[in-house]
């Protein structure tokens, strides 16, 4: 993923001419990307933007090359005079889709269709350089109804178009009436005008604002002035607004008519921050024709990073918040969910607290209950809403979550398969979703019955610095570079002594024993059993104990959390109150990785066909634990739908 923290991400700044940006690969690690001007002219506007600071993490080169099969199939569709099937970049809360949409995209577009890209020629024509447009929908008017909103929506389209100064776009006539048949019709003569000797990318963000158009619902009446000879009349108050269903299934066909039927120059990539609702709303869009929930390409953005991944990122976030007074905190890179473009959230967000006292943990915590987990409610509300049936929906979700449960492939929506299949580990037939903190949260808002609450009850995850810790202690334990975790031995053995137990004191524990004996520790308590170690050195059986103690705060039920907190030694949490767990684990993220630190040797990533790569990262090592292996944790995968067109599909 990519990032930058200077100026306005996503945006150049006020004034300055925009510049075409391509990739530069770095020459130490093939992973790291960054942005530089194609062009001379505009390289001084650039530097001076802070656009050299923008880089990109592309592990093994996946993103791109799957970017590139897109672009490869929207040429073809443009020589052949077709329409080019829509892209949506898929992801949960928090993962880049919106950098990938506005900056990734244009960059590899840029390169690819260049001179030096492609290289193909089309009935002796050379394409001419894309256009990109960018729209953001939240500003977007969804009070006003289909007609209002697609007025609004043409609005944007114009603006930018005419910041790419194509004119003939930018004077696209305003549809008068209130008809959003005729609204429509404004946006087909927008992309009619648009130039025909290229591709054109409308980069739609934010594009489930389509289907949450809403309208006033009326309050109770109050009583009104009394004329002579008349009845008094009652004025109507307003009570707040809702849903508008009749104008939301009148914009699913339109918007499905848009992205399926524009002209074979204007190719469409759309994202947004409430996936789940577009995909509700895309899998119930009326599939006359074809099915928009099946004739599109997706690219799924992996819900983690390995953790080599993750240290690379921090280190160019690191150099660009070298001035910061005071500094990013360094223990802010294993406090923050493991996911670059999260953690470069924080760190924005910590530079507009400057003057305000506050640690790393407070700042994960404050974010993560004031924008993740808002976000992920109100998401999942809407989808349980469009699809009905609420309750099975959410005990569906509740077992994909569960790594001893699971579900059966062909029970999972369609809008829940769109949204998170690609993120999930096939075994026995059944779907299991490896994600602790979607878990989690999804957990706390809802009841074991399937009921959604109107806000999540206290978890440790969120409330608890302690459980953190004991997290990310657990995952250095596991890790293959624990040797070299000095700090971390010296830990373990401070740890031990504070115990004052004999190695078969310490399997005797009660608290050593409950977490053996746990479900979610039998995938490893075999392997403990054999450590011949472990039997006798008491600081490889706290090893082991904190391995196990990781898999029950990842993957146990939310209400086991607290249990096994509060039955956590106080000889060993005195170390947690004292800082030092803390200091070693930040200690441990300095220690240069094995193999030279390159994010391409231990990351994994698994493509639409759903097999898992064998590169080794923190997170899959610190999962052998558990009855399910990890989902991809780097890169993100391209899903093509079947192609009608056989020449199309040899092309990929």
């Amino acid at each position: 993923m990519c990032m930058r923290l200077v100026g306005m991400m996503g945006y150049p700044s006020a004034g300055l001419p925009a510049c075409k940006l391509q990739l530069r690969q770095d020459s130490q690690n093939q992973d790291l990307f960054f942005f530089e001007p194609m062009d001379t002219v505009s390289a001084a506007a650039a530097t001076s933007a802070g656009v050299n600071s923008m880089f990109f993490l592309d592990p093994k080169g996946r993103q791109i090359a799957e970017l590139k099969k897109w672009l490869d199939l929207a040429e073809d569709e443009y020589c052949m005079g077709r329409p080019i099937r829509p892209l949506f970049i898929n992801g949960l809360v928090k993962t880049g889709k919106s950098y990938m949409l506005k900056e990734v995209l244009p960059a590899v577009a840029n390169t690819y269709y260049s001179s030096g890209g492609s290289g193909r020629q089309h009935a002796g024509t050379v394409l001419s350089e894309p256009n990109f447009l960018r729209v953001n929908c939240l500003g977007c008017d969804r009070s006003r109804g289909v007609s209002g909103f697609l007025k609004e929506f043409l609005t944007v389209l114009k603006e930018s178009a005419a910041d790419q100064r194509l004119s003939a776009a930018a004077s696209t006539p305003a549809p008068s009436g209130n008809s959003a048949v005729t609204a429509a019709g404004a946006i087909r003569n927008f992309m009619r005008r648009l130039p025909r000797d290229r591709l054109n990318f409308l980069l739609v963000d934010e594009a489930q604002s389509f289907y949450l158009l809403e309208r006033a619902m009326p309050g109770k009446k109050s009583p009104g002035k009394k004329s002579p000879g008349k009845s008094p009349r009652r004025k109507v108050t307003v009570r707040g607004s809702t849903l508008d269903e009749d104008a939301v299934r009148h914009m699913r066909r339109i918007f499905k008519g848009l992205l399926l039927d524009s002209p074979h120059w204007v190719a469409w990539a759309v994202t947004g921050s409430s996936m789940a609702t577009l995909w509700a709303n895309v899998a119930v869009t009326p599939t006359n024709g074809v099915a928009l929930i099946t004739y599109h390409s997706q690219l799924n953005l992996s819900p983690m990073v390995s953790k080599d991944v993750l240290q690379v990122a921090w280190e160019q976030l690191k150099a660009q918040a070298a001035s910061w007074d005071p500094p990013l905190p360094s223990d802010l890179l294993w406090q923050s969910p493991q996911q670059i473009a999260m953690l470069a959230y924080l760190c924005q967000e910590w530079r507009g607290r400057l003057g305000t006292a506050i640690t790393a943990a407070e700042l994960v915590e404050q974010t993560l209950r004031g924008k993740l987990i808002p976000e992920v409610l109100a998401d999942m509300r809407m989808v349980l809403q469009v699809l009905g049936q609420p309750t099975s929906q959410v005990l569906l979700l509740r077992e994909l979550v569960d790594t001893m449960a699971g579900v059966e492939r062909a029970k999972l929506p369609l809008a829940f398969e769109a949204l998170l299949a690609n993120f999930t580990t096939e075994r026995n037939g059944r779907l299991y979703l490896d994600n602790p903190l979607f878990a989690q949260v999804l957990q706390a808002a809802t009841t074991e019955s399937g009921e959604l609450l109107d806000s999540i009850t206290s978890i440790p995850s969120l409330s608890s610095t302690m459980f953190r810790e004991l997290v990310v202690l657990g995952e250095r334990c596991t890790d293959k570079d624990f040797d070299s975790y000095e700090d971390l031995h010296s830990l373990l053995e401070a740890m031990a002594s504070a115990l004052a137990l004999t190695p078969d004191g310490l399997l005797k524990a009660d608290w050593f024993i409950q977490v053996q004996d746990h479900c979610n520790s039998l995938g490893s308590k075999t392997k403990f059993e054999r450590d011949n170690r472990a039997q006798t050195d008491i600081k490889v059986g706290l090893r082991w104990f904190h391995r196990l103690l990781h898999n029950i705060l990842c993957h146990a039920p939310i209400l086991d959390h607290q249990k096994f907190l509060d039955a956590y030694p106080p000889e060993m949490a005195a170390f947690h109150r004292s800082g030092r767990i803390s200091m070693v684990l930040t200690k441990t993220y300095e220690v240069k990785p094995s193999g030279g630190g390159s994010s391409s040797s231990s990351s994994q990533h698994r493509g639409s066909s759903g097999t898992s790569g064998k590169g080794r990262s923190v997170t899959a090592m610190a999962n052998k634990c558990t009855p399910v292996r990890p989902a991809s944790v780097a890169g993100c995968a391209l899903t093509l739908s079947p192609i009608c067109s056989n020449r199309a599909a040899a092309t990929l």
